[in-house]
């Protein structure tokens, strides 16, 4: 399993230990890793899901992960996926800083490593807006090497962490009656994307009419539900021409695909190679 130091991001002597990075248009899964520092990922645009020490998370635009030294975390991704990484060590902050902050239920538990709903936050899309903002400030300070950029570094970054602990809404406890809808859907799209699943059914699940579910989903992660589905599809197949030495016939069936040929076509349309292909490229 890979890990990650915040040394090799932060390089410049005497600098304090933050770093940002701003990934757009993402279309590789992460696999599991740690790092030795604290990590927030936030999520711009896409779809993905999230796996934190095993648990799934459904990934949506404004969602905001934050990984303790030690978490095993990892990413799959539907779609082009749009992000920023922040690392950042606590020794940013002073004694009296981080005693100030763990009185705060929701920060003491991103310091703890462990399955926590307050890992994940979500925020509605005028804060999120605002924490667009803060990134790209934040990043490029962190690009800045001059006699006081450490101090606006510092600044911004305090800044941020608080602004997301006052307006970000923990995994579970509340949250729009239409983000909770996806969520629900995600998750069941998880656990029965093996099955035969219409588009009927989908909508049924998250309550709603078929074209409600359509215009929704366009508009808040950019494709359809069948679009993310297949993408979805295509991940776990991808998982398991990596980690398996199970027949293209046989994957084709465990990820819900009517055949090997079907599964071929949708492979290749996605990915620009196709299964067998892409297992002999992971060999070589």
């Amino acid at each position: 399993m890979k890990h990650y130091s915040i040394k090799n991001y932060v390089k410049n002597e005497g600098a304090p230990p933050v770093w940002v990075e701003h990934v757009k248009r993402r279309t590789r899964p992460e696999e599991a890793h740690t790092h030795d520092c604290m990590e927030i990922m936030y999520i711009r645009s896409g779809a993905a899901c999230c796996y934190i020490n095993n648990r799934h998370y459904p990934v949506l635009r404004g969602d905001f992960y934050v990984f303790a030294p030690g978490d095993t975390h990892e990413f799959s991704i539907s779609g082009n996926l749009s992000h920023d990484t922040l690392l950042f060590s606590p020794d940013i902050l002073g004694k009296e800083e981080q005693e100030i902050l763990l009185k705060n239920a929701v920060f003491k538990h991103w310091c703890t490593p462990g399955d926590l709903k307050e890992k994940k936050l979500s925020f509605p899309l005028a804060a999120a807006a605002e924490l667009d903002t803060m990134f790209d400030e934040l990043a490029e300070e962190c690009q800045k090497n001059t006699s006081y950029s450490g101090m606006l570094r510092k600044a911004q970054f305090i800044r941020l962490l608080l602004f997301a602990l006052d307006k970000g809404t923990p995994e579970g406890l509340s949250g729009t009656h239409n983000d909770l809808q996806l969520s629900a859907l995600f998750n069941f799209i998880s656990e029965h994307y093996h099955e035969d699943l219409s588009l009927l059914r989908l909508a049924r699940v998250a309550n709603v009419s078929v074209n409600y579910l359509n215009e929704f989903m366009q508009r808040t992660i950019g494709q359809g539900p069948i679009e993310y589905l297949t993408r979805y599809r295509i991940e776990q197949a991808r998982r398991i021409l990596e980690n398996s030495r199970d027949t293209i016939s046989q994957i084709a069936l465990d990820t819900g695909f009517y055949d090997a040929s079907h599964f071929i076509r949708v492979f290749k349309q996605c990915t620009g190679i196709t299964p067998g292909q892409y297992r002999k490229m992971l060999r070589q």
